[in-house]
């Protein structure tokens, strides 16, 4: 699992690369829906004979079906959120749980600061490899 994947859980949004993926998706499929002949045609040309599909082939998200005409933001999310572990979402939220703790927002007497950021500094190193 990716690093980035840490901020994706807390903050319960889908990863960057899969957001910019899905906007472009949607700016596609609003070219290619476009009531202007020359917008849809121009779209058209890039998505069938240019290099345009290839981004979607090689993006974050390449387990939803290269369909740019079918992407929504509901759809991303829903892929993106079927790629994290229940493992990875457990561990995700305990960190978030030990930066609660070690920021005084929550209180837990049984773990000294440098037991939490021992666990801090485990979870967070163990994801991003």
């Amino acid at each position: 699992m990716q690093a980035y994947s840490l901020l994706a859980v807390v903050s319960s949004y889908v990863p960057l690369l899969d957001e910019l993926c899905c906007r472009t998706a949607l700016f596609v499929k609003n070219c290619l829906e476009s009531d202007s002949p020359v917008v849809s045609t121009v779209a058209r040309y890039g998505i069938y004979y240019g290099h345009m599909i290839s981004y979607f082939s090689l993006n974050a998200f390449s387990a939803v079906p290269v369909d740019i005409l079918s992407v929504t933001r509901h759809m991303v999310s829903h892929c993106a959120n079927s790629h994290i572990s229940t493992q990875h979402r457990a561990s995700v939220l305990f960190l978030l749980e030990l930066l609660f703790v070690r920021e005084d927002v929550l209180s837990c007497p049984l773990l000294s600061t440098d037991d939490i950021d021992m666990f801090v500094d485990f979870i967070c190193i163990s994801r991003c490899e």
